[in-house]
């Protein structure tokens, strides 16, 4: 195993539980590190630090893989193996949450969702992209995988350098269309081509805060995606609901996870852009749901944020959620407070929500919690 030699100032970060480094703290490397290879991270004078992927091209060249003591031998079916454990402890139905989050689980790069036998894997370093076969013969033997699909067509990937990929079996006869469980509502989603990996995991804590907001309330979603948040607004109450995505195959599952759930006649869901439906609809609702993962930018999003008051009642509620990027981290409530602002209404915060149990991340790295969400009373 090649050896890569550490800044003073970087080797006080890892010990202190940093998870990346800059190419500045890199000192010397025994070599030229094989993408995909795991090398031995030292301090100056060759103390161990614990194990590295290394990829002079990406943007923080050095990714914590384990620590001083961890054998290479046996790391992705151990980690894999330790984030099911996590799961089965602390995520009500195991079956359907993301098994493997980033540096969060310990495998910097790799995402894993899962929908009970099938699973879903997203690539996002290079050193990753190297190690497929060996991940996905982990979750199979391990997870006890009966089908894992890749996707990696996302605009992360762009956004990271790495080259778009179209979405490809890797073991077994994934469904294109799958149904999941998630608090006591059913979902079916697109495996193959829905948003991500086919639904969003990572808005529980959200959906979980619906249950009290929702009763007897009109409520308009012009974000839905496959429906995850107006339909727990509907089974907690809701007597009245208004959908839009601007994905058309979205919608038409939206509306097919209205009915399945019992919300017939209570849910309209129709094609349009969040931003134009804001703009277009004249009433107002006493619950708005606003993901704006639309927003490409901090004006944006405020602009976004503003349209979704002008369309929440006096005394209403607004559930709001932000995503960095494209937000700066540390921005979400000021950009909030600025939209309220210039709208000149009054808002008060009920509920503060993040990330779900699923979604681990190191607490000293900024940006790994890559979602805000809150709860306003607009008046």
């Amino acid at each position: 195993m090649l050896n890569t030699y550490l800044s003073r100032e970087a080797a006080r970060k890892l010990r202190h539980g940093a998870f990346w480094l800059r190419r500045e703290d890199i000192l010397s490397m025994d070599g030229t590190p094989v993408v995909g290879e795991p090398v031995q991270l030292r301090d100056e004078d060759g103390q161990v630090l614990g194990l590295g992927d290394v990829d002079l091209e990406a943007s923080f060249p050095v990714r914590r893989l384990g620590l001083p003591e961890e054998a290479v031998e046996g790391l992705i079916p151990r980690h894999i193996r330790h984030a099911l454990e996590r799961r089965a402890r602390l995520v009500d139905d195991p079956r359907f949450c993301r098994l493997v989050n980033d540096d969060g689980d310990g495998l910097p790069g790799l995402i894993v969702d899962r929908y009970e036998t099938h699973f879903v894997v997203q690539t996002l370093t290079r050193p990753m992209d190297a190690r497929i076969e060996e991940i996905t013969r982990a979750i199979v033997e391990v997870a006890g995988a009966g089908s894992v699909l890749l996707r990696n067509d996302s605009a992360r990937r762009k956004a990271l350098g790495l080259a778009p990929q179209r979405p490809h079996v890797l073991y077994g006869n994934p469904p294109r269309w799958c149904r999941l469980l998630e608090l006591g509502a059913r979902f079916t989603v697109d495996l193959t081509y829905g948003l991500n990996t086919g639904y969003h995991y990572d808005q529980r804590e959200v959906r979980k805060f619906l249950s009290r907001l929702s009763r007897e309330a009109r409520v308009l979603d012009p974000c839905c995606n496959v429906g995850g948040l107006f339909i727990h607004a509907g089974l907690h109450g809701a007597k009245q609901i208004l959908a839009f995505d601007a994905d058309a195959d979205a919608a038409d599952l939206a509306r097919e996870n209205a009915e399945a759930n019992g919300l017939f006649g209570r849910v309209k869901v129709e094609s349009g852009k969040a931003l134009d439906v804001l703009k277009a609809v004249t009433d107002t609702f006493d619950l708005v749901l606003l993901d704006t993962r639309d927003a490409g930018s901090p004006e944006d999003f405020i602009e976004h944020v503003r349209r979704a008051i002008q369309r929440t009642r006096h005394g209403g509620r607004l559930l709001l959620t932000g995503y960095h990027p494209p937000l700066p981290v540390g921005s979400f409530e000021e950009l909030v407070a600025e939209a309220c602002e210039r709208e000149q209404r009054v808002a008060f915060r009920l509920a503060r929500l993040g990330l779900p149990p699923d979604h681990p991340s190191p607490v000293n790295t900024p940006g790994a919690d890559y979602l805000d969400a809150v709860a306003l009373e607009v008046n």
